[in-house]
């Protein structure tokens, strides 16, 4: 019995002197891809938009005047491509929010969503002189230009979309 108890007392000596089990401070999946969220628009996801399949000329979609951009949230109603724009594939939800900066700069807030709810957001300030340009802010990197036409409460753009193109989208207030 004494050799058993030295024996069981050895035991436990060495295994509370043995180091513990190497564990790895790594998740055992690698992370998902970060998503930025530039804004909190939400699209009507009831209000799905394809691009139309009609390619609009360039000389009908010429006459855009400007205006004044009443800030507020529109709902996308129609896309259509000019010239070799690409577009998106089968539909979105698009809201556009338009607010005013302190400064007297507009900023636009723009978030998509297809019919399984993948969002794309992006947010831009917009200014007309010299020429009427969007610069992403965040979401998107660059400068793209910027055609419109502004009513009470609805918004035409004419946006850079490919290399060869333009997506002219229209915009109708929210109530």
């Amino acid at each position: 019995m004494r050799a058993f108890l030295l024996t069981t007392a050895f035991v436990a000596l060495l295994a509370a002197c043995s180091p513990p089990a190497q564990q790895s401070d790594r998740p055992s999946t690698p992370p998902g891809p970060t998503t930025v969220a530039c804004n909190d628009v939400t699209p009507d996801a009831a209000h799905q938009v394809a691009v139309g399949e009609e390619v609009i000329t360039a000389a009908a979609a010429a006459d855009l005047r400007g205006g004044t951009i009443a800030p507020g949230t529109y709902d996308l109603f129609t896309a259509s491509r000019v010239g070799a724009a690409t577009g998106w594939n089968g539909t979105r939800a698009v809201a556009l929010d338009v607010s005013e900066t302190q400064n007297g700069g507009v900023t636009f807030n723009w978030a998509g969503a297809d019919p399984g709810g993948q969002t794309d957001r992006w947010t831009a300030t917009f200014t007309e002189a010299p020429q009427p340009r969007l610069s992403y802010t965040c979401g998107r990197v660059g400068e793209i230009g910027a055609d419109f036409a502004a009513q009470a409460n609805a918004l035409q753009l004419r946006l850079q979309d490919g290399a060869g193109g333009q997506l002219a989208l229209q915009f109708q207030r929210r109530s």
